[in-house]
């Protein structure tokens, strides 16, 4: 008798490690999930545009974060209200139009550089796709009668909705490179 109780506890035991188990692994697949757009954009772009240009998110606090380029020069404040107040309406990025994103934009007038990568909200794709558009042909405009080489650069961007669901547009010397590395980098 003992026996057979022991081996429906040793079973028990056994059936409660793999429920365990089962729940943690499940909770850490869909936290893996989550791409770190920071990170992919980084990854895909020229160290020189690392160097200069910072990327930046929103972190879970509602404020603005930033990495690589000049972000270092800024307070935390003071980073957030420029990305809020400067960088956002460049993007025509509305909170509501986003679940997620990263971005990487020039705000001087004499470079054309943009790159960013949104998870749009749910039926919120097309918005997102028309104001990445917006931003591409504002910049032609600005550049068409100004900066030939500029111009050209802008005239090569790319926006496009990739198949993992976010929208890329990528504005920027090498534009057909970093958009693919991106492309890439999320489908993995």
């Amino acid at each position: 008798m003992k026996r057979i109780i022991a081996c429906l506890m040793a079973g028990v035991m056994l059936l409660a490690l793999v429920g365990c188990g089962g729940s943690g692994s499940s909770g850490s697949a869909s936290s893996a999930a989550k791409k770190d757009y920071t990170q992919i954009i980084h990854d895909a772009r020229s160290d020189e545009d690392n160097k200069y240009e910072m990327i930046f998110t929103k972190g879970e606090d509602g404020k603005f974060t930033a990495q690589y380029g000049y972000s270092a020069e800024y307070e935390a404040d003071q980073l957030s209200d420029e990305v809020a107040n400067m960088m956002m309406p460049l993007l025509g990025l509305e909170d509501d139009m986003y679940d997620d994103f990263a971005a990487s934009v020039s705000g001087m007038m004499v470079s054309v550089y943009g790159v960013a990568i949104v998870k749009p909200a749910e039926g919120k794709t097309q918005d997102v796709v028309d104001a990445m558009d917006a931003y591409v042909q504002s910049q032609q405009k600005s550049m068409e009668h100004y900066l030939e080489d500029q111009y050209q650069i802008a005239s090569a961007a790319r926006v496009a909705t990739v198949p993992t669901g976010e929208v890329v547009m990528v504005c920027c010397e090498d534009s057909d490179t970093v958009f693919e590395n991106i492309k890439k980098a999320l489908a993995a």
